[in-house]
């Protein structure tokens, strides 16, 4: 790659690179990537290029997050976004730029990008699309009717799985539920890391997406569909076909078509060890 020297444009992207355009024409222009999720609840996968820039696309919004390791030729308004964080920082109020701690780091300009600092120097400058910036996370206690958190889960597809069903309301699912933590803005969700749970709710608030990270049992028709070691996504499929199950394959993903089911996997490969399970409406 060509010396880099990008400019943070807030809310269109860094450089090239331009929020809103699809997977597959960024893919085009910038060669080959490794995807990979950057949680085992991540619904969107990840491309990791060359020269430390990672970028997430969502099937609706296309591109919506800009991140870039050793941020070297990067600016902002004239002031290169790498180097000791101190600098960085002196240089941007310097330069009439607004800056603010943020949890990993320093805010500019009121979100255009963050600076996440190790060891006394920015070491990555991320960015989100519009819709995505300001989110938020903030901690919840546990709910009233809180039980327990169960070791297995049995789905019901198009429905939920056991004790939690889709379209359920964000103040019923956490008046039941162990605290948390939960996203604030777009998307919206809860994670219950007692339970291994995460879910993401629509604009009015309700349940759409159930993901389980971490459970004794996943089941669908008697197949673990969340197995533990050595048992990989190819077992699982085998087991789904054996079971009866359509089964269609995606980029790290298992897919039963119609039922709103899907199976992860970290990244693309049937040796790899399935990191969730997915729940949607059909």
């Amino acid at each position: 790659m060509e010396e880099r020297n990008w400019w943070v444009a807030p809310g269109l992207g860094i450089g090239p690179l331009r929020f809103g355009t699809p997977r597959g024409e960024l893919r085009a222009a910038l060669g080959s990537c490794r995807p990979f999720r950057r949680g085992p609840d991540a619904v969107d996968l990840t491309d990791d290029y060359p020269d430390g820039v990672q970028l997430t696309c969502s099937p609706d919004e296309g591109l919506y997050c800009i991140e870039i390791h050793e941020p070297v030729g990067v600016h902002h308004l004239g002031v290169p976004l790498h180097g000791r964080a101190r600098d960085v920082l002196a240089a941007l109020r310097a330069a009439g730029v607004p800056v603010a701690r943020d949890d990993s780091g320093w805010s500019v300009a009121g979100g255009a990008a963050l600076l996440s600092v190790e060891s006394g120097a920015v070491d990555i400058v991320t960015a989100y699309a519009p819709r995505r910036a300001g989110t938020r996370i903030e901690e919840f206690d546990a709910g009233p009717a809180a039980a327990p958190p169960l070791t297995s889960y049995t789905v019901r597809p198009g429905e939920g799985l056991t004790a939690l069903a889709l379209g359920t309301h964000r103040d019923e699912v956490r008046a039941t539920r162990n605290g948390g933590v939960a996203l604030v803005g777009y998307p919206a969700g809860d994670s219950f890391f007692d339970e291994g749970l995460t879910v993401g709710y629509d604009f009015a608030g309700l349940a759409e997406r159930i993901t389980v990270t971490r459970a004794g049992a996943v089941l669908l028709d008697g197949v673990n569909l969340l197995p533990s070691r050595p048992r990989t996504v190819a077992d699982v499929r085998q087991a789904l076909v054996a079971a009866g199950h359509e089964v269609a394959e995606e980029e790290a993903a298992l897919l039963l078509p119609g039922t709103g089911v899907a199976v992860w996997t970290p990244r693309p490969g049937p040796s790899r060890q399935v990191c969730a399970v997915s729940l949607t409406r059909p």
